[in-house]
Protein backbone atom coordinates (compact mmCIF):
# COMPACT_ATOMS: atom_id res chain seq x y z
CA UNK A 1 0.00 0.00 0.00
CA UNK A 2 2.83 2.29 0.80
CA UNK A 3 4.65 1.24 -2.71
CA UNK A 4 1.22 2.74 -4.30
CA UNK A 5 1.18 6.06 -2.54
CA UNK A 6 5.14 6.25 -3.16
CA UNK A 7 4.09 5.63 -6.96
CA UNK A 8 1.07 7.87 -6.97
CA UNK A 9 2.85 10.85 -5.66
CA UNK A 10 5.57 10.43 -7.95
CA UNK A 11 4.26 13.51 -10.27
CA UNK A 12 7.56 15.13 -11.43
CA UNK A 13 10.20 14.39 -14.31
CA UNK A 14 12.96 13.20 -13.47
CA UNK A 15 16.25 15.11 -13.00
CA UNK A 16 19.56 15.14 -14.52
CA UNK A 17 21.27 13.88 -12.33
CA UNK A 18 18.56 11.13 -11.52
CA UNK A 19 19.09 10.00 -15.81
CA UNK A 20 22.51 9.70 -15.22
CA UNK A 21 22.55 7.63 -11.92
CA UNK A 22 19.99 5.42 -14.46
CA UNK A 23 22.18 5.17 -17.03
CA UNK A 24 25.05 4.03 -15.00
CA UNK A 25 22.72 1.20 -13.23
CA UNK A 26 22.01 0.41 -16.56
CA UNK A 27 18.32 1.57 -16.70
CA UNK A 28 17.94 3.28 -20.39
CA UNK A 29 15.42 3.08 -22.85
CA UNK A 30 15.92 -0.10 -25.11
CA UNK A 31 14.47 -1.34 -27.77
CA UNK A 32 14.38 -5.18 -28.79
CA UNK A 33 12.88 -5.34 -31.63
CA UNK A 34 14.08 -1.96 -33.01
CA UNK A 35 17.32 -4.25 -32.63
CA UNK A 36 15.75 -6.92 -34.33
CA UNK A 37 14.53 -4.74 -36.78
CA UNK A 38 18.13 -3.32 -37.63
CA UNK A 39 19.97 -6.95 -37.39
CA UNK A 40 17.67 -8.48 -39.69
CA UNK A 41 17.83 -5.74 -42.38
CA UNK A 42 21.15 -5.53 -42.29
CA UNK A 43 21.83 -9.35 -42.42
CA UNK A 44 19.34 -9.67 -44.83
CA UNK A 45 20.49 -6.64 -47.04
CA UNK A 46 24.57 -8.50 -46.55
CA UNK A 47 23.12 -11.85 -47.68
CA UNK A 48 21.61 -10.63 -50.93
CA UNK A 49 24.90 -8.82 -51.36
CA UNK A 50 27.15 -11.70 -50.62
CA UNK A 51 25.03 -14.33 -52.48
CA UNK A 52 27.22 -14.89 -55.67
CA UNK A 53 30.19 -15.39 -53.24
CA UNK A 54 27.45 -17.81 -51.08
CA UNK A 55 26.41 -19.50 -54.37
CA UNK A 56 30.32 -20.29 -55.51
CA UNK A 57 30.80 -21.44 -52.52
CA UNK A 58 27.91 -24.32 -52.58
CA UNK A 59 28.94 -25.42 -55.94
CA UNK A 60 32.44 -26.05 -54.92
CA UNK A 61 31.33 -27.25 -51.55
CA UNK A 62 29.06 -29.95 -53.92
CA UNK A 63 31.52 -30.75 -56.48
CA UNK A 64 34.28 -31.87 -53.88
CA UNK A 65 31.44 -33.62 -52.26
CA UNK A 66 31.10 -35.50 -55.35
CA UNK A 67 34.34 -35.80 -56.28
CA UNK A 68 35.40 -37.77 -52.94
CA UNK A 69 36.29 -41.29 -54.38
CA UNK A 70 34.80 -44.62 -52.50
CA UNK A 71 37.73 -45.87 -51.29
CA UNK A 72 38.56 -42.27 -49.03
CA UNK A 73 36.48 -44.15 -46.75
CA UNK A 74 39.07 -46.31 -45.92
CA UNK A 75 41.70 -43.99 -45.97
CA UNK A 76 41.38 -42.24 -42.99
CA UNK A 77 44.50 -39.84 -44.34
CA UNK A 78 42.88 -39.25 -47.46
CA UNK A 79 38.97 -38.77 -45.93
CA UNK A 80 41.29 -36.18 -43.37
CA UNK A 81 42.18 -34.40 -45.90
CA UNK A 82 39.09 -33.87 -48.35
CA UNK A 83 37.43 -32.74 -44.79
CA UNK A 84 40.44 -30.20 -44.24
CA UNK A 85 40.11 -28.97 -47.66
CA UNK A 86 36.08 -28.72 -46.81
CA UNK A 87 36.70 -26.75 -43.49
CA UNK A 88 39.06 -24.19 -45.17
CA UNK A 89 36.44 -23.79 -47.95
CA UNK A 90 33.72 -23.11 -45.49
CA UNK A 91 36.14 -20.74 -43.01
CA UNK A 92 36.93 -19.00 -46.11
CA UNK A 93 33.11 -18.27 -47.57
CA UNK A 94 31.75 -18.26 -43.89
CA UNK A 95 33.79 -16.70 -41.74
CA UNK A 96 33.92 -12.88 -43.48
CA UNK A 97 30.10 -12.88 -43.86
CA UNK A 98 29.33 -13.97 -39.65
CA UNK A 99 32.71 -11.94 -38.93
CA UNK A 100 30.12 -8.91 -40.48
CA UNK A 101 27.43 -10.20 -38.70
CA UNK A 102 28.48 -10.35 -35.02
CA UNK A 103 30.07 -6.62 -35.87
CA UNK A 104 25.75 -5.53 -36.83
CA UNK A 105 24.65 -7.01 -33.91
CA UNK A 106 27.02 -5.27 -31.35
CA UNK A 107 26.10 -2.08 -33.16
CA UNK A 108 22.43 -2.95 -33.41
CA UNK A 109 22.58 -3.02 -29.40
CA UNK A 110 23.76 1.06 -29.53
CA UNK A 111 20.45 1.94 -31.43
CA UNK A 112 18.90 3.37 -29.12
CA UNK A 113 20.16 4.18 -25.94
CA UNK A 114 24.07 4.20 -27.02
CA UNK A 115 27.26 2.45 -25.81
CA UNK A 116 26.48 1.53 -22.25
CA UNK A 117 28.55 -0.79 -20.00
CA UNK A 118 26.81 -0.59 -16.55
CA UNK A 119 28.28 -3.08 -14.49
CA UNK A 120 25.76 -1.94 -11.94
CA UNK A 121 23.19 -3.92 -13.98
CA UNK A 122 24.66 -7.31 -13.23
CA UNK A 123 25.12 -7.02 -9.49
CA UNK A 124 23.30 -9.65 -7.56
CA UNK A 125 20.42 -8.01 -6.00
CA UNK A 126 18.46 -9.61 -2.93
CA UNK A 127 14.94 -8.32 -4.32
CA UNK A 128 15.05 -9.81 -7.14
CA UNK A 129 15.23 -13.46 -5.51
CA UNK A 130 12.00 -12.55 -3.63
CA UNK A 131 8.55 -14.61 -4.40
CA UNK A 132 6.29 -11.58 -3.79
CA UNK A 133 8.22 -9.11 -5.67
CA UNK A 134 8.83 -11.49 -8.76
CA UNK A 135 4.87 -12.34 -8.92
CA UNK A 136 4.27 -8.44 -8.82
CA UNK A 137 6.42 -8.31 -11.97
CA UNK A 138 4.62 -10.90 -13.51
CA UNK A 139 1.23 -9.12 -13.17
CA UNK A 140 2.02 -5.67 -13.66
CA UNK A 141 1.37 -3.26 -16.77
CA UNK A 142 4.70 -3.77 -18.06
CA UNK A 143 4.30 -7.08 -18.24
CA UNK A 144 0.90 -7.27 -19.44
CA UNK A 145 2.45 -4.97 -22.48
CA UNK A 146 5.47 -6.95 -23.44
CA UNK A 147 2.70 -10.19 -23.57
CA UNK A 148 0.27 -8.22 -25.98
CA UNK A 149 3.47 -7.48 -28.05
CA UNK A 150 4.39 -11.13 -28.05
CA UNK A 151 1.27 -12.45 -29.31
CA UNK A 152 1.34 -9.54 -31.75
CA UNK A 153 4.94 -10.28 -33.03
CA UNK A 154 3.56 -13.82 -33.44
CA UNK A 155 0.40 -12.50 -35.26
CA UNK A 156 2.66 -10.60 -37.65
CA UNK A 157 5.82 -12.94 -38.28
CA UNK A 158 3.39 -15.98 -38.68
CA UNK A 159 1.17 -13.98 -40.91
CA UNK A 160 4.07 -12.75 -42.97
CA UNK A 161 5.95 -16.01 -43.63
CA UNK A 162 2.39 -17.44 -44.51
CA UNK A 163 1.33 -15.14 -47.04
CA UNK A 164 5.47 -15.47 -48.28
CA UNK A 165 4.77 -19.19 -49.16
CA UNK A 166 1.39 -18.78 -50.10
CA UNK A 167 2.40 -16.70 -52.50
CA UNK A 168 6.03 -17.93 -53.79
CA UNK A 169 5.00 -21.83 -53.35
CA UNK A 170 4.96 -22.68 -56.41
CA UNK A 171 8.48 -21.15 -57.09
CA UNK A 172 9.26 -23.30 -54.19
CA UNK A 173 8.57 -25.98 -55.50
CA UNK A 174 10.19 -25.75 -58.91
CA UNK A 175 13.73 -25.02 -57.29
CA UNK A 176 14.22 -28.63 -56.74
CA UNK A 177 13.53 -29.57 -60.57
CA UNK A 178 16.79 -26.36 -61.28
CA UNK A 179 20.05 -26.97 -61.79
CA UNK A 180 21.86 -26.83 -58.46
CA UNK A 181 23.90 -23.18 -59.20
CA UNK A 182 20.56 -22.08 -60.60
CA UNK A 183 18.09 -23.07 -57.53
CA UNK A 184 20.67 -21.70 -55.21
CA UNK A 185 20.71 -18.75 -56.45
CA UNK A 186 16.54 -18.65 -56.74
CA UNK A 187 16.52 -20.07 -53.47
CA UNK A 188 18.74 -17.60 -51.54
CA UNK A 189 16.60 -14.49 -53.30
CA UNK A 190 13.11 -16.24 -51.75
CA UNK A 191 15.45 -16.48 -48.40
CA UNK A 192 16.40 -12.69 -48.69
CA UNK A 193 12.82 -11.63 -49.31
CA UNK A 194 11.51 -13.14 -46.15
CA UNK A 195 14.03 -11.20 -44.51
CA UNK A 196 12.93 -8.28 -45.64
CA UNK A 197 9.29 -9.02 -45.12
CA UNK A 198 10.27 -9.80 -41.44
CA UNK A 199 11.80 -6.69 -40.92
CA UNK A 200 8.82 -4.98 -42.14
CA UNK A 201 6.47 -6.87 -40.12
CA UNK A 202 8.87 -5.96 -36.95
CA UNK A 203 9.34 -2.18 -37.84
CA UNK A 204 5.55 -1.48 -37.15
CA UNK A 205 6.21 -3.62 -33.79
CA UNK A 206 9.30 -1.45 -33.18
CA UNK A 207 7.14 1.88 -34.06
CA UNK A 208 5.34 1.09 -30.98
CA UNK A 209 7.77 -0.58 -28.76
CA UNK A 210 10.20 2.68 -29.16
CA UNK A 211 7.93 5.20 -27.52
CA UNK A 212 6.51 3.01 -25.01
CA UNK A 213 10.22 2.09 -23.92
CA UNK A 214 11.15 5.52 -23.38
CA UNK A 215 7.73 6.27 -21.55
CA UNK A 216 8.00 3.46 -19.41
CA UNK A 217 11.48 4.45 -18.65
CA UNK A 218 10.48 8.01 -17.81
CA UNK A 219 7.88 6.92 -15.41
CA UNK A 220 10.06 4.51 -13.70
CA UNK A 221 12.57 7.36 -13.08
CA UNK A 222 9.91 9.62 -11.86
CA UNK A 223 10.61 11.84 -8.29
CA UNK A 224 8.33 13.08 -5.43
CA UNK A 225 8.57 16.54 -4.77
CA UNK A 226 10.00 16.26 -2.14
CA UNK A 227 13.22 13.68 -3.79
CA UNK A 228 13.47 16.57 -6.56
CA UNK A 229 14.00 19.47 -3.52
CA UNK A 230 16.18 16.86 -1.37
CA UNK A 231 18.78 16.03 -4.69
CA UNK A 232 18.66 20.33 -5.53
CA UNK A 233 20.07 20.22 -1.54
CA UNK A 234 22.68 18.13 -2.10
CA UNK A 235 23.39 18.76 -5.50
CA UNK A 236 23.76 22.78 -4.64
CA UNK A 237 25.63 22.32 -1.35
CA UNK A 238 28.85 20.51 -3.27
CA UNK A 239 31.36 23.44 -3.64
CA UNK A 240 32.14 22.97 -7.71
CA UNK A 241 27.97 23.50 -8.05
CA UNK A 242 28.11 26.30 -5.89
CA UNK A 243 31.30 27.63 -7.58
CA UNK A 244 29.28 26.95 -11.21
CA UNK A 245 26.23 28.82 -10.10
CA UNK A 246 28.07 31.84 -9.17
CA UNK A 247 29.98 31.94 -12.52
CA UNK A 248 26.80 31.60 -14.33
CA UNK A 249 25.10 34.52 -12.34
CA UNK A 250 28.24 36.44 -12.93
CA UNK A 251 28.30 36.24 -16.74
CA UNK A 252 24.43 37.04 -16.56
CA UNK A 253 24.09 39.88 -14.65
CA UNK A 254 27.39 40.96 -17.17
CA UNK A 255 25.36 40.37 -20.15
CA UNK A 256 22.54 42.48 -18.50
CA UNK A 257 24.91 45.19 -17.81
CA UNK A 258 26.28 45.14 -21.06
CA UNK A 259 22.69 45.85 -22.63
CA UNK A 260 21.65 47.76 -20.64
CA UNK A 261 23.79 50.75 -19.48
CA UNK A 262 23.84 52.42 -23.27
CA UNK A 263 20.21 53.50 -21.81
CA UNK A 264 21.69 55.32 -18.36
CA UNK A 265 21.81 59.15 -18.11
CA UNK A 266 24.17 58.67 -15.29
CA UNK A 267 25.88 56.55 -13.30
CA UNK A 268 26.58 56.93 -9.31
CA UNK A 269 29.88 55.55 -7.63
CA UNK A 270 31.32 55.00 -4.57
CA UNK A 271 33.91 55.46 -5.93
CA UNK A 272 35.42 51.90 -6.01
CA UNK A 273 33.11 49.01 -4.53
CA UNK A 274 29.85 49.37 -5.96
CA UNK A 275 28.17 51.66 -9.04
CA UNK A 276 24.55 51.94 -10.02
CA UNK A 277 23.22 53.49 -13.21
CA UNK A 278 20.35 55.38 -13.52
CA UNK A 279 17.16 56.30 -15.96
CA UNK A 280 14.77 58.75 -15.82
CA UNK A 281 11.84 58.24 -18.54
CA UNK A 282 8.51 59.85 -17.82
CA UNK A 283 6.97 57.41 -20.26
CA UNK A 284 7.99 54.50 -18.77
CA UNK A 285 8.03 55.45 -14.83
CA UNK A 286 6.93 58.19 -12.71
CA UNK A 287 10.37 58.25 -10.94
CA UNK A 288 14.15 57.77 -12.17
CA UNK A 289 14.42 53.84 -11.89
CA UNK A 290 17.86 51.64 -11.71
CA UNK A 291 18.80 50.02 -15.04
CA UNK A 292 21.74 48.31 -13.80
CA UNK A 293 24.07 47.74 -10.83
CA UNK A 294 26.68 46.23 -9.47
CA UNK A 295 29.60 45.45 -6.76
CA UNK A 296 33.72 44.99 -6.96
CA UNK A 297 34.20 43.48 -10.47
CA UNK A 298 30.48 44.49 -12.06
CA UNK A 299 31.20 48.05 -10.70
CA UNK A 300 34.09 48.00 -12.86
CA UNK A 301 32.22 46.90 -16.00
CA UNK A 302 30.22 49.45 -15.65
CA UNK A 303 31.94 52.22 -14.81
CA UNK A 304 34.40 51.09 -17.69
CA UNK A 305 31.25 51.11 -20.17
CA UNK A 306 30.04 54.52 -18.59
CA UNK A 307 33.54 55.95 -19.91
CA UNK A 308 33.03 54.20 -23.33
CA UNK A 309 29.49 55.12 -23.63
CA UNK A 310 30.36 58.64 -22.87
CA UNK A 311 28.05 58.66 -19.51
CA UNK A 312 28.29 60.69 -16.45
CA UNK A 313 30.21 59.40 -13.42
CA UNK A 314 29.40 60.77 -10.67
CA UNK A 315 31.28 60.14 -7.02
CA UNK A 316 28.29 59.74 -4.10
CA UNK A 317 29.37 57.27 -2.09
CA UNK A 318 26.21 57.10 0.63
CA UNK A 319 23.67 57.70 -2.24
CA UNK A 320 25.55 55.01 -4.38
CA UNK A 321 25.65 52.35 -1.30
CA UNK A 322 21.67 53.54 -0.33
CA UNK A 323 20.37 52.85 -3.60
CA UNK A 324 22.75 49.29 -4.00
CA UNK A 325 20.88 48.17 -0.79
CA UNK A 326 17.65 49.24 -1.56
CA UNK A 327 16.68 49.17 -4.86
CA UNK A 328 16.56 46.32 -7.51
CA UNK A 329 17.46 46.49 -11.15
CA UNK A 330 14.27 47.82 -13.11
CA UNK A 331 12.59 49.17 -9.82
CA UNK A 332 12.36 52.70 -9.01
CA UNK A 333 14.03 54.92 -6.40
CA UNK A 334 12.75 54.99 -3.22
CA UNK A 335 10.45 57.69 -2.38
CA UNK A 336 13.27 58.49 0.54
CA UNK A 337 16.16 58.89 -2.28
CA UNK A 338 13.74 61.13 -4.54
CA UNK A 339 15.57 64.20 -3.29
CA UNK A 340 19.06 63.42 -3.29
CA UNK A 341 18.38 62.03 -6.78
CA UNK A 342 16.77 64.73 -8.14
CA UNK A 343 20.18 66.75 -7.19
CA UNK A 344 22.34 64.14 -9.32
CA UNK A 345 20.15 64.24 -12.34
CA UNK A 346 20.11 68.10 -12.35
CA UNK A 347 23.47 68.29 -11.96
CA UNK A 348 24.06 65.77 -14.53
CA UNK A 349 22.14 68.55 -17.04
CA UNK A 350 23.74 71.49 -16.13
CA UNK A 351 26.82 69.48 -16.67
CA UNK A 352 25.80 68.33 -20.18
CA UNK A 353 24.36 72.27 -20.68
CA UNK A 354 28.02 73.32 -20.27
CA UNK A 355 29.86 71.18 -22.20
CA UNK A 356 27.25 71.98 -25.29
CA UNK A 357 27.88 75.96 -24.89
CA UNK A 358 24.23 76.61 -23.26
CA UNK A 359 25.25 77.98 -19.93
CA UNK A 360 28.02 78.38 -17.20
CA UNK A 361 29.95 75.85 -15.56
CA UNK A 362 28.00 74.45 -12.96
CA UNK A 363 29.65 74.38 -8.94
CA UNK A 364 30.26 71.50 -6.69
CA UNK A 365 27.09 69.32 -6.58
CA UNK A 366 25.32 70.45 -3.45
CA UNK A 367 25.28 68.36 -0.61
CA UNK A 368 22.12 66.61 0.52
CA UNK A 369 21.23 64.26 3.59
CA UNK A 370 20.38 60.68 3.29
CA UNK A 371 17.63 59.17 5.03
CA UNK A 372 18.80 56.93 8.35
CA UNK A 373 17.36 54.02 7.37
CA UNK A 374 19.09 54.20 3.63
CA UNK A 375 22.29 54.33 5.03
CA UNK A 376 24.66 51.24 4.95
CA UNK A 377 28.58 51.73 5.42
Amino acid sequence: MAEQQSAQDKTEQPTEQKRRKARREGQVARSKDLNTVVLLLLGGLLLWWQAAALGDFFKRLFVLAMELPAEASREPELMLAYLYQALMESLRALLPFFLTISVLLVLSGLVPGGLLLAWGSVKPKLERLNPLAGLKRMFSSHALVELFKAVLKVGLLGATLGATLYYNWERLLFLGRQPLYTGFGQGLALLVLAVLLLCLALAVIALIDVPFQKWSTTKKLKMTRQEVKDEQKNTEGRPEVKQRIRQIQFQMARGRIDRRLPEADVVVVNPTHYAVALKYDPKRAEAPFVIAKGSDELAARIRELARLHQKEVISVPALTRALYYSTRVDQQVPAGLYSAVAYVLTYVLQLRAWREGRGKAPGRLPEFKIPQQYRRQ
